[in-house]
């Protein structure tokens, strides 16, 4: 698999911290390449139309001019942002559940997303725990319909190069930021987009001071927080100290699950989500 990350020149740290994680549980057959990202001075300077932000422009831009670059054969690529993480099973996830899938219609594969809603978020916790039951490690979950956000990691078809390019190409001006604009896409049913759940890749430390920000901080960091609760090779202890700092705001009607029926599991994300009742009490 061909890895790609965007990352912005003065971005040295991030660069490095994704390339030792990278280096660390990269398997045969992986390489990982970075991408120069667009910066406000490239928006400028090509005078990009529309009325999101610089910095989401860039984004944008980015992801396009490196898919661009890919169009020269057939390969399927994953794409990453600099705040991206890799675990052990990554590679070994990814290499099997498109060897196992080789004739499902995709065009985008997202191996880890922003669910910014908390219904659907309580929603794919009991999915998590129900093919757990059912001892299946990871599947392909539609996203047609769904609220999501992000464009942390993802891979594109390598029989659908084209078509994102394309898509891409011909939006403008850039009325909404990238993430948002696959959502319009796979919601339209432009794009057949997916995502691989439990998420098979995470976000790293980096994700809590991101350089495109998503909202007001507290729900960020609750967004952020989900998702690595939600990987599949997520570790609740290495939670705790941040959903104790949690903890500790909520008040007593916060409490959104009875902590008598909670196993681990549920105890961790009942701090969570009552968190995220209270942020937006």
């Amino acid at each position: 698999m061909d890895c790609f990350y965007i990352n912005l020149d003065h971005a040295t740290d991030r660069r490095e911290r994704l390339e030792a994680n990278f280096a660390a549980y990269k398997k045969p057959g992986w390489s990982l390449t970075r991408f120069a990202a667009a910066d406000k001075t490239y928006v400028a300077d090509h005078d990009i139309s529309g009325p999101t932000k610089p910095a989401e422009k860039g984004c944008f831009i980015s992801h396009q001019l490196l898919m661009e670059s890919r169009l020269g054969d057939d390969k399927t690529y994953l794409i990453m942002e600099d705040d991206a993480q890799f675990g052990v099973r990554t590679c070994t996830l990814v290499d099997m559940v498109l060897k196992r899938n080789q004739h499902l219609n995709w065009d985008i594969l997202y191996t880890d997303l922003c669910i910014p809603n908390v219904v659907n978020m309580f929603e794919l916790l009991k999915y998590r725990r129900d093919l757990r039951k059912k001892k299946i490690e990871v599947a392909f979950m539609d996203l047609n319909g769904v609220g999501f956000a992000g464009t942390t990691a993802y891979m594109v078809n390598g029989k659908s190069k084209r078509k994102v390019y394309d898509a891409l190409a011909a939006y403008r001006p850039i009325d909404l930021p990238y993430d948002l604009f696959l959502r319009q896409q796979s919601h339209s049913g432009a794009l057949k987009i997916f995502s691989l759940f439990p998420f098979v890749t995470t976000l790293s430390d980096f994700s809590d001071d991101s350089q495109i920000k998503m909202g007001a901080a507290p729900t960020d960091a609750a967004w952020n927080m989900y998702r690595k609760m939600i990987w599949i090779e997520r570790n609740l202890g290495r939670c705790k100290a941040a959903l104790d700092a949690m903890k500790a705001t909520l008040r007593a009607e916060d409490d959104l699950i009875d902590s008598a029926e909670a196993d681990e599991e549920l105890k961790a994300f009942k701090i969570l989500f009552s968190s995220m009742a209270s942020i937006r009490a």
